[in-house]
């Protein structure tokens, strides 16, 4: 009997860490850390031997644990992946697209279109298995590679039933530029991503904007790097950023994110895109500084379109907390399945279970 345990991901926005047994090895999909400096991550003390790891992408919440893991267990994620582990850690590569063995397991992999490098894992185990990790359709950067049949579908649902299409969430934010606003960004995507939006928009109207000197080092550095990990025609558009010039003040300023507040910027609004730290959350409620969505994970009809894709018969919503339960199961059927523990070989005939509210 093949088994899942979710350790950590299920029932709110917790860092990732998926256990899978089968024919007696465990393989764990990410390693997150915490999402905050002050958490501690107690998966960690839970896994039980291990005998591999698979890395789905970069982002700290989903291999920001890797160091507390004995470093003997082979580890497996894209060369891209690799420069964001542990010095002198080793590791096996995992394609973008393609098909390995790992401990008799055949996982095949796709770009998951929400970071450079970034992959979703599906395992031959019973009627499939597949694990999205942080994934989108929608991104303008990267790509997202339609995945084979799954039966069991552990999906990114980090904005919980939120539905706005992305041309809404530019339409929000395009509101908000008429006023002087810096956009501090992290440099994994969304910085050049909103950069290739706003190249777009001058072609119908006049922007002044601008990126500051760390963005301009990654668009440099995207521009010259595996163009098979983007959206097709990216590359182009890359280089063609590459010879603007770029003045050091505009109207709108794409910065890095360095924990910046309002304070740092007085002359511009400051406009946040992405998760909020409690810190932001209380200035954002307090009206010193703005907040718009621009789509980088999911949406909630992107998890019945993949669902359908996969023809998946239980779906495990992660990175989502399920106060509305009752919404969930409007949403999603019977398909919505909310254990921690799964035996993937009876994926077909396990009823749903529901988390409570106050859990």
């Amino acid at each position: 009997m093949s088994q899942v345990e979710i350790l950590s991901g299920l029932g709110g926005k917790l860092s990732a860490a998926i256990c899978v047994r089968h024919q007696g090895h465990s393989l764990l999909l990410d390693a997150g850390g915490p999402l905050h400096a002050e958490e501690r991550c107690e998966w960690v003390r839970h896994t039980g031997p291990l005998d591999a790891i698979l890395i789905s992408h970069d982002h700290p919440d989903h291999i920001g644990s890797v160091a507390e893991l004995p470093w003997d267990i082979p580890l497996y994620c894209t060369p891209a992946v690799a420069t964001a582990l542990p010095p002198e850690r080793r590791w096996h590569p995992l394609p973008q697209r393609g098909t390995l063995s790992i401990l008799g397991i055949e996982v095949t992999t796709g770009r998951a279109g929400h970071s450079y490098g970034g992959v979703w894992l599906h395992l031959d185990i019973g009627e499939g298995v597949f694990y999205s990790g942080d994934a989108s359709m929608e991104s303008q950067l990267f790509a997202f590679d339609t995945p084979p049949p799954a039966k069991l579908a552990l999906l990114d649902a980090s904005y919980g039933l939120y539905d706005c299409h992305q041309i809404e969430c530019q339409s929000a934010i395009r509101a908000l530029l008429s006023e002087p606003a810096v956009l501090p960004l992290p440099l994994s995507g969304r910085a050049i991503e909103m950069a290739i939006w706003l190249s777009q928009l001058e072609q119908t109207q006049a922007v002044d904007w601008t990126m500051d000197a760390e963005c301009q080092q990654v668009l440099n550095h995207w521009a010259q790097c595996d163009a098979d990990a983007l959206r097709p025609g990216v590359d182009t558009v890359l280089k063609q950023l590459l010879n603007r010039d770029w003045p050091r003040r505009a109207s709108i300023m794409l910065v890095a994110d360095h924990g910046d507040g309002y304070h740092d910027w007085p002359e511009h609004h400051l406009l946040h895109t992405g998760y909020l730290t409690p810190d932001r959350q209380a200035r954002v409620a307090a009206g010193v500084e703005y907040w718009r969505r621009w789509n980088v994970h999911l949406r909630a009809s992107d998890l019945i379109q993949l669902a359908d894709t996969l023809e998946a018969q239980q779906l495990v919503p992660l990175f989502t907390s399920f106060t509305s339960g009752a919404a969930w199961r409007d949403w999603l059927g019977s398909r919505l399945c909310i254990n921690n523990t799964l035996d993937v070989n009876d994926a077909t005939e396990t009823e749903p279970f529901y988390l409570s509210a106050s859990r």
